[in-house]
């Protein structure tokens, strides 16, 4: 284990505590409200800090599998989560109590201080906060608005320093995808059809079940790394979607390419196409969590 995102964060929440900017540290790209939050754990030594971080992320994912949560040690972004320190199961995690509620809503602003993650796990509920809640709609605007403001009261130029800081979209970032626009790595020349038909199963997959929506706008966003598929955990078997994740990987580190990984999204689309209607995330709901029309499926 090496805690090489882990380590960004955490300097990064060093940086607030003494009074320096979080885009002083390298490869820090949040937007400026999470270094606040990142503060809490720079409290404490970095090594104390990043096993205190991994038994949190460890004790989310035994919530939401119980006593099937152990395959799920072994699916590609959970380990590297393990090695790394990074974010991407603990919003997922916040995923799951989104619903048609407050408790939802401000969730739903949190998630988008991590845009990458938020195109992955927000689209399905702001559609269905726009059919069924349009009052969650409008709390969660107010409340995202709010967190991402408020720090501009204090530092009106860390909008900028954020936006500065942050690596521009191109083929190359773009390329780095685990959907459609990794083929850009290989054919750069396809930009616009690929554009076209992620936009195409984007739009699609947002009128149809979570599950589906979620792994139709991994394979259609132009931002994110292979480990965004975290927010496919659940979605769809531990014995389908672990050896896909190995298998993925393997084939990655073979091709030099993050094409691969979109076997992990197609997987789900296909597991769940061959199902009949109404199946859900394999991970229990949340208690309290959403009221959507789906209902629980049994856990692989």
């Amino acid at each position: 284990m090496n805690g090489w995102d882990f380590s960004i964060l955490w300097q990064a929440g060093r940086a607030m505590l003494e009074g320096r900017s979080p885009y002083s540290v390298p490869f820090f790209y949040y937007p400026p409200p999470i270094g606040y939050i990142l503060a809490i754990p720079a409290l404490l030594p970095e090594q104390v800090s990043f096993w205190l971080w991994i038994a949190v992320n460890l004790v989310a994912l035994v919530a939401a599998f119980r006593k099937q949560f152990w395959p799920w040690l072994f699916y590609l972004p959970v380990l590297h989560m393990l090695s790394s320190g990074n974010i991407d199961l603990i919003w997922w995690t916040m995923e799951r109590g989104m619903g048609r509620h407050w408790r939802g809503a401000l969730l739903g602003a949190v998630i988008t201080l991590k845009p990458q993650a938020a195109a992955l796990l927000l689209p399905w509920h702001l559609l269905d906060w726009v059919r069924h809640d349009r009052p969650a709609l409008v709390r969660w605007a107010v409340l995202t608005a709010l967190l991402w403001a408020a720090p501009l009261v204090w530092h009106p130029s860390w909008l900028g320093e954020w936006l500065q800081a942050t690596p521009q979209l191109d083929f190359h970032t773009a390329g780095n995808t685990p959907g459609l626009f990794s083929l850009l790595k290989v054919v750069p020349e396809s930009a616009l059809p690929v554009a076209v038909l992620a936009a195409a199963l984007f739009a699609w997959g947002t009128f149809q079940g979570k599950e589906i929506a979620r792994a139709s706008a991994t394979l259609a966003s132009p931002i994110g790394m292979f480990y965004q598929t975290m927010a496919l955990l659940g979605c769809a078997p531990a014995q389908l979607l672990v050896p896909t994740s190995l298998v993925a990987g393997g084939l990655s580190i073979a091709t030099s390419t993050f094409i691969p990984f979109m076997l992990i999204p197609l997987a789900v689309l296909v597991w769940h196409r061959r199902r009949p209607r109404g199946s859900a995330c394999l991970a229990p709901s949340s208690r309290g969590g959403s009221r959507e029309h789906h209902q629980p499926s049994p856990q692989p």
